[in-house]
């Protein structure tokens, strides 16, 4: 009988002998993937969703230092430069108040924009209520349900005399579910159990702003460590390749996000001055409502008109809900001829067909968030889409050139 040490010195029979094993092995580690496929996949699908969960301040804290650049770079540009308009002549002092000078640039900016927006819903309450309101939370929130209740009577008129009984009991019920829910969660008691009910999210939000503030301060630092990631993982020629692709990339969002916002002003705006012209309640309040729901293209304009139709028909009648909509639809041509084309449009380069796609397919599998995200998404898409396309014609024409004898 042959020795198992004799067989083993055999190179080819080793040889074969491994092969076999190593197929065996991965027969059955493919088996077991394709028998266990769901189980694997909702076991990946778990953990991804966990790294992210425990990553989301870093997210968070990313999105809103990128936002938020801008602003701080020009306000220690155009103010707190020259605030700090002697510097020392010891570099170690010049370095500590540049330092300086960049933190409360950083701090200035939050100030302003938490001031913008506790200024923007004040501003929404006291359009609805119609007064200023000075003595706290409460009050305001009262105030806002003696409001709502105040113009029940007139909704259920109107129900009222619609010719179908069925479907004025349907929207009675709605009417009396809805006031029930107002007077059971528009308190105190049911606020503060609503903020420690999304606790988290507000953690989150919380050290995401920690984080961007260090993002924001530390900017030339954290770009020079991704630098060098790059310079240590990739070719010369990979890297400036990338650090090209993010560059347009930033360009891309950049101009995007400025065009998206001047865009919704200018619509909010026309269509304030437009709604209080035709006389309609809550003006100002349904005309931001509009620009706001303007960035989000084609679907935007839509969800715009239907609080003007509501509020139109339900204080003065049908007509003027009609009256309403028509205002907002000339807003809409204007801003989709005249506005849009020139302050958004040229920053996108997408065809409109394919930014209805673009929105249509990210409001079915994300909802309102991506359906504003999704022309940005697209546009990125476009440059990759048309790198890939101008690498491809490139490699043609090189292999179509004429061989010289």
């Amino acid at each position: 009988m042959i020795k198992l040490k004799e067989i083993f010195k055999n190179a080819m029979f080793m040889k074969w002998g491994v092969f076999c094993v190593l197929t065996a092995s991965l027969l059955y580690i493919l088996f077991l993937v394709i028998t266990n496929f769901g189980q694997i996949i909702g076991f990946a699908w778990s953990l991804t969703g966990s790294v992210c969960s425990a990553l989301a301040p870093l997210f968070v804290g990313i999105v809103i230092a990128y936002l938020l650049s801008p602003l701080a770079e020009m306000i220690d540009r155009k103010i707190m430069s020259k605030v700090f308009f002697k510097p020392p002549k010891n570099p170690a002092r010049l370095e500590r108040r540049k330092n300086l000078r960049q933190l409360l640039s950083i701090l200035i900016t939050f100030l302003l924009i938490l001031a913008l927006i506790f200024v923007i819903l004040y501003a929404f309450a006291v359009l609805i209520i119609g007064r200023f309101v000075f003595v706290g939370i409460q009050a305001m929130v009262t105030d806002l349900i003696y409001y709502l209740a105040a113009h029940e009577a007139a909704i259920r008129e109107w129900v009222a005399n619609l010719p179908d009984d069925v479907l004025g009991e349907k929207i009675s019920e709605l009417i009396n579910s809805f006031t029930e829910w107002l007077a059971e969660n528009l308190d105190t008691a049911a606020i503060v159990d609503s903020i420690a009910g999304i606790g988290g999210g507000i953690f989150n939000l919380l050290i995401g702003i920690v984080i961007s503030i260090y993002l924001l301060k530390d900017k030339r630092f954290f770009l020079g460590l991704l630098q060098k990631l790059l310079d240590l993982t990739l070719s010369n020629k990979a890297g400036a390749a990338l650090t090209g692709t993010l560059h347009e990339i930033n360009g891309i969002l950049s101009l995007f996000i400025r065009g998206a916002l001047l865009d919704a002003l200018i619509v909010a705006i026309i269509s304030s001055i437009g709604l209080s012209l035709i006389g309609l309640e809550f003006a100002v309040f349904i005309g931001v409502f509009a620009g706001i729901a303007n960035i989000i293209p084609f679907f935007g304009p839509i969800l715009g008109m239907i609080p003007a139709f509501i509020v139109g028909m339900f204080t003065q009648g049908f007509t003027h809900g009609l009256a309403a909509v028509i205002v907002l639809l000339v807003v809409q041509q204007i801003d989709g001829n005249l506005i849009y084309p020139k302050v958004v449009g040229a920053t996108t380069g997408l065809h409109p067909l394919f930014v209805l796609l673009a929105v249509s397919v990210a409001g079915y599998y994300g909802g309102i968030v991506w359906m504003i995200i999704a022309v940005p998404i697209a546009s990125i898409l476009q440059l990759f889409v048309l790198k890939l396309v101008r690498r491809l014609e490139k490699r043609k024409e090189l292999l179509n050139e004429p061989v010289e004898q």
